[in-house]
């Protein structure tokens, strides 16, 4: 299997190599792309702040939420990346590789239920939140670095989705908690794109996104357990996500190197 998926990567860089927009610069298309959709939601949230009323201040997060959706595809049209968004029937099969990574939501499971304000809002918000960042992160950022090799891909990929974290930041929370959430955050990204990387399939990876959100937001483990365990757990998670990323570029590095010998 991973040599099937070696074989499509060596496809998808041939590609690449007929398209020079995409591929001359896939770095700084990367990166403007991730800073384009930054400073795009912090300006709706900002004039928002500033000029619409208190009560209003839920639709301006709306509209935020919706320019994570819109600016991706229009994105993808630009680019014209639509074949490579993953989102065909045929890589709709779970991996080993991704039940693996599932593991991470897991692990807030047995702490028991807890329920937010709103479980209705909350899964909406999620839902279109993980379609959103997925589009971009490992959607249209992923198909402009496939030209790299997978370890700075993963790496690239998963800090630009860190660092669109800090909008905490930006938005009043304190630096030190923002900037603890965009590390975090990264490594968690590395892991959603090794998952792309080794499935094939952004859907799958959307689904990914949205249970592990949901899992840390519905358990009761901060209540039940402290914010001790509460941290120990996350970390546990940041162990597994590093893990899992490992494995693929080492598997990846080993099926590499059956193909050039079956090519010899």
């Amino acid at each position: 299997m991973v040599v099937v998926w070696a074989d499509e990567q060596n496809a998808r860089h041939n590609n690449t190599e007929r398209e020079p927009h995409m591929s001359q610069r896939p770095v700084l298309a990367a990166i403007f792309c991730a800073g384009l959709q930054f400073i795009l939601t912090v300006a709706i949230l900002k004039l928002g702040a500033l000029y619409a009323p208190p009560a209003a201040f839920g639709k301006v997060k709306l509209v935020a939420f919706a320019s994570t959706i819109i600016l991706p595809l229009v994105l993808v049209q630009v680019f014209g990346l639509w074949s490579r968004l993953g989102l065909g029937v045929a890589q709709l099969k779970p991996t080993g590789f991704f039940a693996a990574s599932l593991l991470t939501a897991a692990l807030f499971l047995p702490w028991g239920y807890h329920a937010p304000d709103s479980v209705a809002g909350t899964l909406t918000i999620q839902f279109f939140n993980a379609i959103g960042e997925e589009l971009l992160f490992r959607g249209v950022i992923f198909a402009l670095l496939l030209p790299l090799p997978m370890g700075r891909a993963i790496v690239l990929n998963g800090v630009l989705f860190g660092a669109m974290h800090l909008i905490h930041g930006f938005m009043g929370a304190p630096w030190d908690v923002a900037l603890g959430k965009a590390l975090v955050t990264a490594v968690c990204g590395m892991m959603f794109t090794a998952v792309r990387y080794q499935t094939g399939s952004l859907v799958l990876v959307i689904i990914l996104h949205m249970v592990l959100n949901l899992c840390m937001i519905f358990s009761n483990i901060e209540a039940s357990a402290g914010p001790a365990v509460t941290f120990g757990v996350e970390r546990v998670a940041n162990v597994i996500e590093l893990a899992l990323v490992a494995w693929l570029l080492l598997a990846g590095r080993r099926s590499a190197a059956a193909l050039r010998e079956l090519r010899a």
